[in-house]
């Protein structure tokens, strides 16, 4: 009997103009060959806005497709999308392979956000509630800061039509400069922010797998591999990551057409399994053979 393959992607950001999926049907072959899909944060956006009856309808559509649409949907929380289910993280294979959207490894969620001030007061009020042992627990931290993105409103419609919204909201992400340096600052920091915090928090995971920042990756660190799937956002492309019991597959999402395919193997690494009957995974880095 083939092994399951769980198949990871993340920061589809649906509904955006400037996102590459412009259909849901065109994910269809990003699915063939997989037992079950994650989408590991910014699906979609649920933040309220100008055009927040919009946004519903958008929620709405995706929430059918990953029903009737999607093998065995799991619906991971973003910072664009807090609200969209409970689940804020993942643990696969007995907790080898850990998945979370990102913000989290950042003290201030979405440092290169030109909504920081905002995010930073809710944040903290989120933070102020919990009671101090709390505010260290990694996973009251997480929850806390999806309920602050969660409140987050947006002064702008995020989702522009015609150019002029378009060519503000692009001038908006990179204006101020200091928002352009904290997302090259984030890009650089990423993989051992993501390292250090398997390090502590989850000591027994050797994959952390993310998206957030939209610059895809793999990098290997002491102890762990961090994996960064990117997104369907330009100017950068995007990975699927696939996590079975015996491999963890990285490979390129290819964008031909207006439809979405599996590409080139970018890294795969061996699991060492430790008992035939259970189908654990050895927890040793060096049984994992990374290829590029």
């Amino acid at each position: 009997m083939a092994a399951e393959i769980t198949r990871i992607l993340s920061d589809l950001h649906y509904g955006d103009p400037a996102s590459r999926v412009r259909s849901l049907a065109a994910l269809g072959p990003l699915f063939a060959g997989a037992d079950r899909i994650v989408f590991n944060g910014d699906t979609l956006e649920t933040r309220p806005s100008p055009i927040s009856p919009q946004t519903d309808e958008i929620r709405r559509e995706f929430l059918e497709f990953a029903r009737h649409g999607v093998p065995r949907c799991t619906l991971v929380t973003g910072n664009h999308d807090a609200d969209l289910s409970d689940t804020h993280c993942l643990d696969l294979l007995g907790g080898i392979v850990f998945v979370t959207h990102g913000e989290v490894l950042f003290d201030e969620l979405v440092p290169w956000s030109r909504e920081l001030p905002q995010i930073r007061r809710l944040f903290r009020e989120q933070l102020d509630a919990l009671a101090p042992a709390q505010r260290e627990n990694p996973g009251e931290r997480l929850a806390a800061g999806k309920r602050a993105c969660a409140q987050v409103r947006l002064p702008h419609d995020p989702h522009p039509r015609d150019l002029r919204q378009r060519v503000l909201l692009t001038a908006r992400i990179f204006w101020p400069p200091q928002c352009a340096l904290a997302m090259i600052r984030a890009w650089h920091e990423l993989p051992d922010r993501a390292a250090a915090f398997a390090r502590e928090f989850r000591p027994g995971s050797r994959f952390v797998v993310v998206g957030h920042t939209h610059r895809p990756g793999v990098w290997v660190r002491p102890g762990s591999v961090v994996i960064n799937t990117g997104s369907f956002r330009p100017p950068f492309g995007c990975y699927a990551v696939d996590v079975s019991p015996e491999w963890v597959v990285v490979r390129q999402v290819r964008h031909q057409q207006g439809s979405f395919s599996l590409g080139r193997v970018v890294a795969s690494f061996a699991l060492a399994p430790t008992d035939e009957n259970s189908g654990a995974v050895s927890a040793i880095l060096p049984k994992l053979a990374p290829t590029r």
